[in-house]
């Protein structure tokens, strides 16, 4: 796997100059906070797009049955999951069709659960579209987290809160959830009539001995389950990307449906097709390189810790390629915490707080770098809370 090759003379958004002045105060920053890679995408990949664009013409296109085998082949290897192409909608990203979700089957104030700390846009896409917050916070416990399921319960039994937003696996705490634990989401929502989303988007991003599942296996058990997911974040493809729905319930993806073709969302972008089919055909190779990488940078940051005696805390990802660090030993103000780690280290990265006030005192760094990058900002990390 080619590392950091001519990707920091690219227009990204992790680099870009005034984004970096506006989050950190200043330019010169190592940014390691936005959830993509500093890896050159899988050369089957590369060599697909190329030979597409040498093909020069870009008139509208459809997804051909080779798409859609691709597809079908990669959830059944990977998921054990039968896929029905009918039940599959298209947008531009899942923020997109989660507020198309909220918009379709909820009311104004009505109140959409979420799991912070989490994926920020989820609040952004309720307040958005005018509907309320409502916190089902996890809870740490031993340096892991959980669902409160007591709270859960009690959240999901006010008739005015209809929609449970899942993040599986959890951004950013990097929990992949057990079977048995999103079962017991499931009954839940059942019993109380909520729907459940569950973005899906770092699904194969699975580290060490952990196991995804899927809500999809699920829809037998209970019907208003909606799947939100894509291929951005597992072949580091998010700036050429669309997302999906897998929508089993058919008055579900009918409704969903019909707004997509009001906006115009499900037009089949040409090299987001390629991309995807490739990667569904030979993208297997790259990503276990990819999965060894991660669980490398993870376990040297555990190292670096350990070795210093650091009294900074990491939470072991199960899943993802961003990391958790716990700065409770060390800070009792978030704001003190994110300006002197980010001036001493000169390291970007997210504070926690950013996911949710659940996530204070906590720092979340993206390791999809090489390994001397991680240890040089690790390390850096570390002397700056010295």
């Amino acid at each position: 796997m080619k590392l950091d090759k001519k990707l920091d003379s690219l227009p990204l958004t992790k680099t870009n100059p005034s984004a970096l002045v506006s989050l950190f105060g200043k330019e010169d920053i190592i940014p390691m906070w936005v959830a993509d890679m500093d890896f050159e995408i899988d050369e089957d990949i590369q060599k697909a797009l190329i030979k597409r664009i040498s093909n020069s013409g870009f008139a509208y296109e459809y997804k051909p049955a080779s798409f859609f085998e691709a597809q079908e082949e990669w959830y059944n290897d990977h998921y054990d999951l039968r896929l029905n192409r009918e039940h599959i909608l298209y947008s531009p990203s899942i923020t997109t069709s989660i507020a198309v979700i909220i918009e379709n089957f909820t009311s104004e104030k009505d109140g959409i659960i979420i799991q912070p700390p989490v994926f920020m846009e989820f609040k952004d896409v309720i307040r958005i579209t005018k509907r309320k917050i409502i916190k089902n916070a996890l809870k740490i416990v031993n340096d892991h987290y959980e669902i409160d399921f007591e709270d859960l319960e009690i959240k999901a039994r006010d008739k005015q809160n209809k929609i449970l937003i899942l993040c599986n696996p959890h951004n950013p705490v990097g929990r992949v959830w057990e079977k048995e634990e999103l079962k017991k989401i499931v009954l839940i929502c059942k019993e109380n009539d909520i729907l459940l989303i569950s973005d899906e988007i770092h699904k194969d991003i699975i580290l060490y001995d952990n196991q995804f599942t899927s809500l999809l296996h699920f829809v037998n058990t209970w019907n208003k389950i909606l799947i939100c997911t894509s291929e951005a974040k597992t072949f580091n493809i998010p700036a050429i990307s669309d997302s999906i729905v897998i929508a089993e319930n058919e008055d579900l993806r009918k409704a969903i449906k019909q707004t997509f073709k009001k906006y115009n969302l499900g037009r089949t972008n040409a090299l987001t097709r390629i991309a995807w089919e490739t990667a569904y055909r030979s993208g297997d190779i790259w990503l276990k390189e990819l999965i060894s990488t991660i669980e490398n940078n993870v376990d040297l940051i555990d190292k670096e810790l350990k070795s210093s005696n650091s009294k900074i805390r990491l939470i072991k990802p199960e899943g993802t390629y961003q990391v958790w660090l716990d700065f409770r030993e060390i800070f009792n103000d978030t704001k003190v915490m994110f300006r002197e780690v980010t001036e001493k280290s000169g390291i970007g990265i997210n504070a926690g707080n950013w996911f949710g006030r659940e996530g204070a005192l906590f720092m979340r760094m993206n390791i999809a770098t090489s390994k001397e990058k991680v240890q040089y900002a690790i390390r850096q990390i570390i002397k700056s809370v010295l």
